[in-house]
């Protein structure tokens, strides 16, 4: 196995172990401790964490070494307003053009995502993939490249704080399988209503993470 590979098993790892909140938050991270969590070398780790800190789920400080960094009410708003901007972004380049085929994908990811949710923190790790396949969807077809980049790290950094708060599942409303209602309107092209869910459920997710955020501190 190369060191390429290597490097990938590490950072995905490291990431899963992150976006579970196994790793806590605002401490500092041996990188010896980390090698020794996923069983790589040193360099291995050291390749894998900046590519963390290049998805913004980590943070350098000189001196010091890497953390999971805090973050503050006004940042957790000011990263929402951001990724409602994004989503919308990608809804609207899209048009309403969604295929068959992509109608169903994206159903399948939703409903996914939503029984996962409603399972609680036992899932957190595999709820934390699932909705992150879910909002990769639209701008993997929409088509833009670096849309795609600057959303997929805002939705990283919201799973990592919440799951690391243990927040999200205490914010879930089980009986409201909230992707599969967003899905369906996404796949009959109302852009106008799609608009109107895709907020509603980005400031769902919002008050869910304050609360969880609030929580924490008290």
């Amino acid at each position: 196995m190369d060191l390429k590979t290597q490097e990938d098993e590490a950072y995905e790892q490291l990431r899963d172990l992150i976006l579970a909140g196994e790793l806590a938050v605002g401490e500092f991270l041996s990188q010896r401790m980390l090698a020794s969590r996923v069983g790589a070398a040193v360099i291995t780790v050291r390749g894998a964490l900046r590519r963390l800190e290049n998805d913004g789920l980590i943070e350098n400080v000189p001196r010091w070494g890497v953390r999971i960094p805090r973050e503050t009410e006004e940042q957790i708003q000011d990263r929402y307003f951001v990724r409602e901007v994004l989503e919308l972004a990608a809804l609207r380049r899209l048009g309403g053009t969604l295929g068959a085929r992509e109608a169903e994908e994206l159903l399948v990811l939703a409903r996914h995502c939503d029984e996962l949710g409603a399972k609680g923190s036992k899932d957190a790790r595999a709820f934390a993939e699932a909705h992150l396949a879910f909002h990769r969807f639209l701008p993997d077809c929409c088509g833009s490249r670096m849309l795609k980049v600057f959303l997929e790290r805002l939705n990283l950094q919201s799973l990592m704080l919440f799951n690391a708060q243990r927040g999200w599942a205490r914010g879930v409303d089980r009986d409201a399988p909230h992707h599969e209602k967003l899905a369906r309107i996404l796949s009959a092209g109302d852009v106008e209503r799609a608009e109107t869910q895709l907020r509603e459920h980005i400031r769902r997710g919002l008050d869910n993470e304050l609360a969880a955020f609030q929580a924490k501190k008290g």
